[in-house]
C-alpha cells in the first residue's frame, strides 16, 4: 500500500535549514581519554533524564534520538551503538550495527530516510533514530544505558567508546485515551516504528529541533478488497474514510482551530492551497488535556468543525469530520499527542487508546494491486497504542 505522506513537502526545507545550524549542548565523557572521542559531542533528544515507555503489540517500546556532531578534522565511523538496560526482572542488552545502524542513522543534510554510510567528515552531523523494544512491560528496566561505538575512519583499530549517563524509563507514563473514530478496519498507517515517516520528521522550530509527530497515525479505512477507495481514486467520496466523525479522545479545552482549507483532489500530485507551517496539517482542531498535553487532530474537512477555541469538549463528542486537506494525498486522519499545540514546534509523546480489537491481517494481490482483504485473526486489547500498519476495530461510543 502506498505510503500516505504527511508534511512531506516541508520536511526537506526544515532539514536543510537543521543542517546549516545545529546546535548540540554538552560534551558526553568518553569511556577513555583517547582524543578521537573529545571531538565528538553527543545529544540526547527529547530528554536526556527520562523516556517514556509505552505498549504496542503487547511490549514496551520507547523512542528516543541521538544528535551527534564531529568538531574534529578526522572522519569518524559510527560503528554500533549499545544500549543496556538496569532494574528490570531480566538482562536487556541491545547492539545496534551494521545494515541497522545505517537505517537509523540520518546524515542532517540528506533528504528523509537516505540510506548512506554511518560516517561523519569534518563538520558533518547526523541523527540516529532508537527505538528499543523492552519485550514484556512486566520485564522492561527501570533505566537504559546507551553508549557509542566509534572509530577513525579506515582504521579499526582506532575504535573507541562514548557512554551516555543513565536514562530513566518511565512505565505506565504514557497518557490513555479513547479512540478518535468508530467502526472497522482502520489501517494505522505511518504509525509508530523507526522507520515511519512520523518518525523521522524532524523540524526547527525557534533554533531547536522537534519532532512533533514522533508517535503520530495516519488513520485510513479499508474495504473488502484492501483499498481505501472503491471507485474515482481522484475522488475523496470514493474514500471510505471520508466524511467519518471524529469525536474527542479526552475530556479537554479546545485551544486552537483551522477551518476553511479546501479539500486536494486524491492522488493528483497537488495541493488544493500553497503550503505553509501554519496550513500544513489543512483544517484542523488542537485540544488541551492537561498535565502539558495536547491533541492534534489533522486534514479535516472543511466546513465540518463543530468546535471553537475555548470550547470545553467531553470524550467521545464528535469534533468534525475527516476529510484531505493540507499536505494530504487522500482522505486520513492524522492524530498526533505532544508537548505544545503545534504539529511542527512540539515534541510528540506516547499515548495509549484504552481498547479496541487487534486484527491479523494480510492483502492478496494481483499485478501488485490489492484484490482482497482476509483476516486471519483478531482479539481485543486494552491500553496499547497501535503499531505502524496494523489492522484494527474500534467500538461504539
Amino acid at each position: 500500500m502506498k505510503a500516505i505522506r504527511i508534511f512531506c513537502a516541508l520536511a526537506a526545507t526544515m532539514l536543510a535549514i537543521f543542517s546549516a545550524g545545529v546546535a548540540l549542548e554538552g560534551e558526553i565523557p568518553a569511556a577513555n581519554s583517547l582524543p578521537l572521542t573529545r571531538y565528538l559531542r553527543v545529544a540526547v533528544v527529547p530528554s536526556s533524564k527520562s523516556v517514556d515507555a509505552f505498549v504496542g503489540d503487547g511490549v514496551a517500546h520507547a523512542a528516543f534520538e541521538l544528535y551527534v556532531a564531529n568538531f574534529g578534522d578526522k572522519p569518524v565511523r559510527l560503528v554500533a551503538v549499545r544500549l543496556e538496560g538496569a532494574g528490570g526482572a531480566e538482562p536487556y542488552f541491545k547492539t545496534i550495527d551494521r545494515d541497522a545502524l545505517e537505517s537509523a542513522f540520518s546524515k542532517l543534510g540528506f533528504p528523509r530516510q537516505t540510506r548512506v554510510a554511518p560516517i561523519l567528515g569534518r563538520g558533518e552531523s547526523a541523527v540516529i533514530f532508537l527505538f528499543p523494544n523492552f519485550g514484556a512491560p512486566e520485564r522492561a528496566p527501570a533505566s537504559v544505558v546507551t553508549s557509542l561505538d566509534v572509530e577513525e575512519e579506515g582504521k579499526p583499530d582506532s575504535e573507541q567508546r562514548i557512554t551516555i549517563a543513565p536514562i530513566a524509563v518511565r512505565h505506565h507514563a504514557a497518557v490513555v485515551i479513547q479512540p478518535p473514530l468508530t467502526g472497522r478496519n482502520w489501517l494505522a498507517a505511518n504509525g509508530p516504528s523507526n522507520t515511519s515517516i512520523h518518525r523521522r520528521a524532524i523540524f526547527i522550530v525557534d533554533g531547536v529541533p522537534r519532532i512533533g509527530q514522533r508517535f503520530a497515525i495516519d488513520f485510513v479505512k479499508l474495504g473488502p478488497d484492501g483499498r481505501t477507495y472503491r471507485g474515482d481514486q481522484h475522488n475523496n467520496r470514493s474514500y471510505y474514510a471520508y466524511r467519518q466523525p471524529i469525536t474527542a479522545v479526552a475530556a479537554g479545552t479546545i485551544v486552537a482551530t483551522l477551518d476553511g482549507v479546501p479539500d486536494n483532489i486524491p492522488e493528483s500530485g497537488n495541493f488544493a492551497v500553497e503550503l505553509r507551517l501554519a496550513n500544513a496539517g489543512g483544517n484542523f482542531v488542537a485540544e488541551r488535556i492537561g498535565d502539558g498535553r495536547y491533541v492534534m487532530y489533522a486534514h479535516l474537512e472543511p466546513g465540518s468543525l463543530e468546535v471553537k477555541p475555548g470550547d470545553q469538549v467531553k470524550a467521545g463528542q464528535t469534533i468534525a469530520s475527516l476529510g484531505n486537506t493540507g499536505s494530504s494525498t487522500e482522505p486520513h486522519l492524522h492524530i498526533q499527542v505532544c508537548n505544545a499545540p503545534s504539529f511542527l514546534g512540539s515534541d510528540g509523546i506516547p499515548y495509549e487508546f484504552d481498547s479496541f480489537t487487534l486484527k491479523k491481517y494480510r492483502i492478496d494481490r494481483k499485478n501488485d494491486q490489492p484484490v482482497h482483504l482476509e483476516i486471519d485473526s483478531s482479539a481485543p486489547v486494552k491500553q496499547q497504542t497501535p503499531m505502524e500498519d496494523e489492522l484494527i476495530d474500534f467500538g461504539a461510543r
